[in-house]
C-alpha cells in the first residue's frame, strides 16, 4: 500500500448525483503509474463494472479494506486512453450522452416513447430473473451455495431494477400519469408501488441470505424463498405493467408530456441514478447469464 496517492475521493461524503462523476474526473486526472485512493460506506463493485467497460486497460484495482462499515480500493492508472473514448460520467443509466459535444450518439440511446423505454429495461430484468432462477433450481438440486453470485444478483436487482428503472417509474412517469388524473390510492399505481415495497423485501431477504452463506444454516433457504418470491412477484409485475398500465399511461399522455418525460428521463438518469450504470449492468447481466448455465 503506498504511503501516499496522488488524489483520495471520500465517496461517503458525496451526494449521490456527484459520486461517480467525481470519481471519473478524479481518475482522469491521475498520471500513467499514479494511483488514487477510493472511500466508500458499500462495496463499489458497481463502479469496478463501469470502469471495466468505460476504461478497459487503463486501470487495476486494488481491495484495501472489504466493511462491513468502510470499504477501501486502490485504483491506479497504467495507461492512457486510447483515442477519444465516451467518458463514462457523462453517460446515463441507458448508456446514452446526456450532452456534450462529441457530435454522435451511444449506442444504447434511447428510442421510442417513455414507455418503450421501461418495457426494454423490463427485457433486461427479465434475463436476469431467468438467469436467477436457474442458479436457484441449481441450489435445490444440492448444487453448493454461491455467495459471490447472488451477491451479484442482488447488486443488479438494487441498482439496474430499483434504483434505476423503478426509480424513473415512481419519480417521474406515476407523478405525471397522477398528473393527468390517474388516482394515486386505489388505483393502479398504488397496486404497482406496493409491489414495487415487497419486492424491495425480497431483495433484502436475498442479499441477507447470500452475506450468510457459510456460518447460517438456513441461508440457501432463504435465498431460494426470497429468490423465488421475487421472481414471481416480478414477471407477474412486468406484465401489468407492459400490457395495462403503459398502454392506460400512452392513451392519456400528449406528444408534449411524452417529449417532457422523456428529457426528465434523460435528467433522472444523468443526475439521480449515476453515471454509466446501464454499461455495468449489462456486463453484470452478461455474467449472470454466463454463471448460470
Amino acid at each position: 500500500m503506498p504511503a501516499t496517492y496522488a488524489a483520495t475521493v471520500d465517496a461517503r461524503v458525496l451526494p449521490i448525483p456527484q459520486k461517480h462523476p467525481t470519481i471519473f474526473r478524479t481518475f482522469e486526472g491521475l498520471a500513467v503509474g499514479d494511483s488514487m485512493l477510493l472511500v466508500n460506506d458499500h462495496d463499489p463493485k458497481p463502479l469496478y463494472y463501469q470502469f471495466a467497460a468505460e476504461r478497459t486497460g487503463q486501470f487495476e484495482w486494488r481491495y484495501l479494506e472489504n466493511g462491513p462499515e468502510v470499504w477501501k480500493v486502490e485504483i491506479r492508472r497504467v495507461a492512457a486512453a486510447a483515442g477519444e473514448q465516451a467518458p463514462a460520467e457523462a453517460l446515463g443509466c441507458c448508456g446514452h450522452h446526456t450532452g456534450g459535444s462529441h457530435g454522435h450518439a451511444h449506442q444504447h440511446a434511447h428510442t421510442g416513447p417513455p414507455t418503450q423505454v421501461l418495457k426494454d429495461e423490463h427485457t433486461l430484468i427479465l434475463q436476469a430473473l431467468d438467469a436467477l432462477e436457474r442458479k436457484i433450481a441449481a441450489l435445490e438440486a444440492g448444487a453448493a451455495p454461491d455467495r459471490a453470485y447472488f451477491e451479484k444478483a442482488v447488486t443488479f436487482l438494487r441498482t439496474f431494477a430499483d434504483q434505476c428503472h423503478h426509480g424513473k417509474e415512481e419519480n417521474l412517469l406515476f407523478k405525471t400519469m397522477v398528473d393527468q388524473g390517474f388516482p394515486l390510492q386505489g388505483g393502479p399505481i398504488a397496486v404497482m408501488l406496493s409491489e414495487h415495497d415487497t419486492g424491495r423485501g425480497f431483495i433484502r431477504g436475498l442479499a441477507e441470505g447470500a452475506a450468510g452463506i457459510g456460518r447460517d444454516p438456513a441461508a440457501a433457504q432463504q435465498i431460494i424463498q426470497n429468490g423465488r418470491g421475487y421472481i414471481q412477484l416480478l414477471r407477474a409485475h412486468i406484465d401489468k405493467e407492459n400490457t395495462i398500465l403503459f398502454p392506460m399511461a400512452d392513451s392519456v399522455l400528449s406528444p408534449q408530456d411524452q417529449e417532457h418525460l422523456g428529457k426528465e428521463f434523460e435528467r433522472f438518469e444523468a443526475e439521480e441514478t449515476g453515471a454509466g450504470v446501464h454499461e455495468a449492468s449489462l456486463k453484470l447481466l452478461e455474467e449472470l447469464q454466463a454463471e448460470a448455465r
